[in-house]
């Protein structure tokens, strides 16, 4: 199981984010998780914001066994004066739905489904730790919470106070590093769209790397003979595409996985499809191994440490603390959701999102 390497330090991190955003979740009750690594912080920043409760659902996983992760968490809530307010449970999160004022969509509480979103309290609230545009409808039944009038906004991450995307090209300049690609003077194809991708460039661009940036919603087309010979001799392909659900690199849509045979390119995988099987066949490396779906991280901010996790998720709270307290206020789904907007790193959903 991951822990927090430098748990002093996370103390401070969480301390300095609850004060920066004025976090205040007195007389109120949180569903989150109860995970490992970085994803620990979550009920601890929420305890230490004086919430009454917080009710953090655990699991087994990859990551972790969810006694080990409940046994970490308790100890790191001791540590800190909050063991009081922290429940860990092994239920299944909607359980506990009638029993709380804010949700949190992270892992373990997900999918956020009728069952449990019928048994939510009329003046509850549904906060997300991400930009709306990540939205995945097998996540959050927007429809059933529009239904029963339970408000549910977004975490703008490029808030001043957040600029959570820059931690991604972090993450990737690691990867290269880890690779033994330099970046610097080395020929990296970047391909992905929005803030990951521009911010990825960003990043690759101010440590010397000769980059090649590719958008997948402009002009996608693999055949374009043109480009396979500005990029079929890279060190480095950088995938870092959070919309696109078609394959960006090898099946019918994605770039021929044959452009880069026999000469080292590695092939760095933030976000986005890949048709792993048939890396093994054109010999390239790929890193991280694992297999993940399209609009899911290969692997995530914490890579490069704890901060961007505890700025987000508690930015995400108080997403979460302003819902609930307008939803007290206004007794409206709406008035709920302008208030919010103003008050916290709040971000709307488009019309076509739900």
């Amino acid at each position: 199981m991951r822990k927090i390497e430098n748990f002093s330090r996370a103390k401070r991190l969480m301390q300095s984010a609850i004060t920066d955003f004025s976090l205040d979740l007195s007389g109120i009750s949180v569903l989150t998780e109860a995970a490992s690594g970085a994803f620990a912080t979550t009920p601890l920043i929420a305890a230490l914001s004086g919430a009454d409760r917080v009710i953090a659902v655990a699991k087994d996983s990859s990551y972790g066994m969810a006694s080990e992760v409940e046994e970490y968490i308790e100890g790191c809530a001791r540590s800190l004066g909050v063991e009081e307010r922290i429940e860990i449970s092994t239920q299944p999160a909607y359980e506990h739905a009638d029993s709380v004022d804010l949700v949190t969509n992270l892992g373990f509480v997900r999918p956020i489904d009728e069952r449990l979103i019928h048994r939510l309290p009329d003046d509850a609230a549904i906060a997300l730790m991400w930009e709306t545009w990540e939205f995945r409808p097998e996540d959050i039944d927007l429809r059933a919470c529009r239904k029963r009038r339970i408000p549910v906004l977004g975490t703008w991450e490029s808030h001043p106070r957040l600029q959570i995307f820059r931690y991604v090209g972090l993450v990737a300049l690691k990867l290269l590093l880890e690779a033994s690609i330099e970046v610097f003077r080395s020929k990296i194809l970047l391909i992905g769209s929005g803030p990951l991708g521009q911010e990825t460039k960003r990043v690759l661009q101010s440590n010397g790397a000769d980059l090649t940036h590719l958008d997948p919603w402009e002009h996608w087309n693999r055949h374009h003979l043109d480009l396979k010979e500005g990029i079929q001799d890279v060190d480095a392909v950088v995938l870092a595409e959070h919309r696109a659900r078609f394959s960006i690199l090898g099946g019918e849509t994605g770039l021929p996985l044959e452009w880069f045979d026999d000469h080292g390119a590695v092939i760095v995988h933030l976000c986005g499809k890949i048709e792993d099987e048939e890396l093994e066949d054109h010999r390239i490396h790929k890193i991280p191994a694992r297999k993940v779906e399209p609009g899911y991280m290969a692997v995530t901010t914490d890579y490069v440490g704890p901060r961007p996790v505890i700025d987000l998720h508690a930015g995400g709270l108080k997403v979460g603390e302003a819902l609930v307290r307008g939803m007290r206020l206004f007794h409206n789904m709406d008035e709920a959701i302008r208030y919010a907007l103003a008050n916290s790193p709040a971000m709307d959903f488009e019309e076509e999102a739900g």
